[in-house]
């Protein structure tokens, strides 16, 4: 004989079969609907209550609501990554802990995961005792429903102590594919209901080079949660909510990376932080709620004044990429040279949008030192130079135009340099410190460089080739699709 369905079991069926949004008078008339006897005020009421605090549901106010299988319709095929360390590949063991995040439904406990490996056999999973320093950080950000219970306290040192958890053996799969230290486990949501995923094997290297997709991603979605979080509502809504709602809201182009990295993305906030929620597990707060002090600290945006002193003190005034001595070693090597159009590389150095300067008055005064300084670069190209030089600059000003051309971008794609990966941004600062630093020896065509100098820039841009081109490739291609 089944179960006699209560008032609060149909609520929760309502609840776990709906698939779309929903507000709160539409669940009453469904209950009312389906229940078809009488119901107090006040039941109604604690029944609607509990609807912002339900795991499958996701609410911006007190009215509307989100169900979770509504978002995993939409982004449930992005795979999460799980980066491998040294623990877990000297012990051929994973524990996905925070990891899981956001598709971790909170109706299993992590023994009751299952994971299948790429051919879809069942990864072997077994209880396993790891003294507490090894294993906590892969559990910071876990809710109350997935945090290990099973303590074993070492009353002698009670530093090492233990705790119990469920370990998925991956020995098989670290031999068969060869896996080591940094390399990543892509895992994907099968089936939400059941916590079933399935495991596939990923080299570091495989993903480096969608590194501003996922960059991209990340910027979207703190550009988004900040927004969000000025509401108390949402605040407090923990991790898991907060990361679903904004998957399911970014763009979906966005979405096109190869994986999602929980640890990842909240190393990448700069506006946001990880609070504790009340109840266990963790929910993204602005930074200044953490710390107020912060708040008066933020950067100003960099106002021009109308400097007009000389082309120096202009692009400075301005914020440009160049400086004056550049600027003359850039102008020098489209004059002599059939390669460049000066106002395609003008259209590059200054934006081509003709709002560039301050005032009228700033703009006059530049096309004054512009005017001045092509006749003395005019009468200079009479006079001949070594065809060495002339390569070396043509060169480095091919490399400086390619860096201002992916400034500009980034710019149009609104990534800013803090944004990049550590070591682009790197690679960035080092060519850019060449071309300087070449460019200001490169500038006065009358005197004649030293030896050493033009011998050590040679060498140099021999090495700094390839990288500038690899630079190129990355940032061009994979921005691209956007």
């Amino acid at each position: 004989m089944p179960p006699k369905l209560t008032l609060h079991k149909l609520a929760e069926n309502l609840i776990r079969e709906s698939r779309a949004p929903f507000t709160t008078e539409d669940f009453e008339r469904r209950i009312q609907e389906k229940w078809q006897r009488e119901i107090s005020i006040s039941t109604l009421n604690k029944l609607k209550r509990k609807l912002s605090s339900h795991h499958r549901l996701i609410g911006l106010d007190s009215n509307d609501f989100l169900p979770v299988p509504t978002i995993l319709q939409k982004i449930g095929g992005l795979p999460l990554s799980i980066g491998l360390g040294k623990f877990e590949t000297r012990a051929k063991v994973f524990f996905p802990g925070h990891r899981l995040i956001p598709f971790v439904s909170n109706d299993q406990t992590e023994s009751d995961l299952t994971f299948l490996d790429p051919e879809g056999n069942e990864i072997p999973k077994r209880k396993q005792s790891f003294l507490i320093e090894d294993i906590i950080r892969y559990y910071q950000y876990a809710g109350p429903k997935h945090f290990p219970e099973e303590i074993k306290v070492n009353e002698w040192i009670p530093g090492k102590s233990s705790l119990v958890v469920t370990a998925w053996d991956i020995a098989s799969l670290l031999k068969s594919e060869k896996l080591k230290k940094g390399d990543i486990l892509l895992v994907k949501l099968l089936d939400y209901e059941k916590g079933i995923f399935q495991v596939h094997p990923c080299t570091r290297k495989e993903l480096r080079g969608s590194r501003l997709k996922i960059r991209s991603l990340f910027t979207a979605m703190e550009a988004a949660l900040a927004r969000l979080c000025a509401s108390d509502a949402f605040c407090s809504a923990g991790l898991e909510k907060q990361l679903l709602y904004t998957l399911f809201n970014v763009d979906e182009n966005l979405l096109r990376v190869p994986a999602f990295s929980l640890t990842d993305f909240l190393e990448s906030l700069s506006e946001l932080e990880v609070a504790a929620c009340e109840d266990g597990g963790g929910k993204l707060v602005p930074g200044w709620k953490n710390n107020p002090s912060r708040r008066g600290y933020k950067e100003k945006p960099r106002v021009p004044k109308g400097d007009t002193g000389s082309l120096d003190k202009i692009f400075r005034d301005l914020g440009l990429a160049f400086n004056e001595d550049e600027f003359i070693s850039i102008l020098y090597a489209i004059m002599e040279s059939d390669t460049y159009k000066l106002e395609s590389v003008f259209n590059v150095l200054f934006g081509g949008e003709g709002k560039l300067f301050h005032d009228k008055h700033q703009h006059e005064v530049f096309y004054r030192h512009l005017k001045k300084l092509l006749q003395k670069i005019c009468a200079d190209l009479k006079q001949p130079e070594s065809k060495l030089i002339a390569q070396l600059r043509h060169q480095t000003v091919g490399i400086k135009l390619s860096l201002i051309e992916i400034l500009r971008f980034l710019e149009a794609n609104q990534v800013g340099l803090k944004d990049l990966p550590l070591d682009l941004l790197e690679k960035i600062n080092d060519l850019d410190h060449f071309c300087r630093e070449t460019l200001t020896r490169l500038a006065d065509r009358s005197g004649n460089p030293d030896l050493k100098f033009i011998r050590d820039a040679r060498l140099a841009i021999k090495i700094i080739l390839p990288h500038a081109a690899s630079l190129e490739e990355e940032i061009f291609y994979q921005l691209g699709i956007f």
